[in-house]
């Protein structure tokens, strides 16, 4: 654990009440270089200089400036495993701190804290302040246009910071059940009645009062490299020699298509067993584009992101799952609200999505 330090909150303060740079130098009549400085902590301001900062934010001066204890968060395991120094990201879920580690294409995300030892709970060092990290919403799920929201939303003022997290529809569902997210994003087909999403929904969080609302409708389908050069055309393919197949874990959606085509044409499951495994849509896209492998099932936004083609399997609905007690929270409501514009509708359409049905709600399920 690092040692206490002196801790310099200017700028956290000052985003935290709203001030801008240039309004906050004007009230404490200092130059707007000076103050960005002083928030750089490259200057250490006088008394005086300490004083009317701390006037004008509203606050001690020992909570703008002042010596920093550790601070140590205990958190309860999220999906992932965990090992000293692993980053995470963290947030409070029904009054219990939850962390998951970032992993896969979660890596180049900002972490909220850094793990120092894992027992049975996850006791974290954070890297915002208690604030900051209260104000998160984790969203699990594997659509890459739920990182497309987040971005969206964080880079505009509003409730809530949103925390995409990257992990399958089974995981994700799983996860919320344990309540240890806020939202999940599914697509599980039931290939017995051609029902979306419902009803793996209800096996895993039987007897809880859900709302599904529709992010929106995709393509689903075989990607490959530009040309299609080993002609890829159904699941009897992947019996030719030389054709190299990757697969999404047990339980994703993907997974599910792969599975069924296999036994559609009779071979034998162990294909995708032995398969090369991704983390997500993008995971398979990139080994393709990457030539680790030949083919997987796939979206058609994960193949644009890398240049490849995508012959179709079908269409699917990816919907969000939202707990009843979500409706209430202003985060939760601002999320769904950036469906119904504009502006996200026509991001999402570029990427390759159907946004016809999206923020439309899917189900009401209701408690036993």
């Amino acid at each position: 654990m690092r040692a206490s330090a002196v801790i310099n909150r200017v700028r956290e303060l000052r985003e935290q009440a709203g001030i801008s740079q240039s309004a906050l130098a004007a009230a404490i009549r200092l130059s707007r270089q000076s103050l960005g400085a002083i928030e750089a902590g490259r200057v250490t301001p006088g008394v005086d200089v300490g004083l009317r900062l701390a006037q004008a934010l509203g606050r001690r001066v020992e909570e703008v400036f002042g010596a920093e204890s550790p601070r140590v968060i205990s958190a309860e395991p999220g999906s992932g495993a965990f090992s000293s120094g692993a980053r995470v990201s963290l947030a409070e879920v029904r009054g219990r701190w939850v962390a998951h580690p970032l992993v896969g294409d979660d890596v180049q995300k900002a972490a909220d804290g850094v793990v120092l030892g894992a027992k049975r709970a996850v006791r974290v060092e954070p890297l915002r302040s208690e604030g900051e990290l209260r104000d998160n919403v984790l969203i699990m799920g594997c659509a890459p246009a739920l990182g497309v929201l987040a971005e969206r939303l964080n880079t505009r003022r509003g409730a809530g910071r949103f925390a995409w997290l990257s992990r399958g529809s089974t995981e994700a569902l799983e996860q919320l059940a344990r309540e240890r997210v806020h939202v999940a994003g599914v697509h599980l087909l039931d290939a017995r009645s051609g029902e979306a999403n419902v009803s793996a929904v209800r096996r895993v969080l039987a007897g809880r009062e859900l709302t599904l609302v529709a992010l929106a409708r995709w393509q689903v389908g075989w990607v490959t490299a530009p040309g299609n050069p080993k002609q890829i055309r159904s699941a009897l393919d992947l019996a030719r020699r030389g054709v190299r197949l990757v697969a999404r874990e047990p339980g994703a959606g993907a997974r599910r298509w792969l599975d069924a085509e296999l036994r559609r044409v009779g071979l034998s499951p162990a294909l995708a067993r032995s398969a090369l495994m991704a983390g997500g849509h993008l995971d398979v896209a990139r080994a393709v584009a990457f030539g680790a492998a030949d083919t997987g099932v796939a979206t058609l936004d994960a193949a644009r992101a890398f240049g490849l083609e995508l012959v179709p399997l079908g269409e699917e609905r990816f919907d969000l799952v939202v707990p009843k007690a979500g409706f209430g929270d202003a985060r939760v409501a601002r999320l769904l609200d950036e469906l119904s514009s504009g502006a996200a509708r026509r991001e999402l359409a570029a990427l390759g999505y159907d946004t016809r049905c999206t923020g439309e709600r899917s189900a009401e399920l209701h408690a036993a």
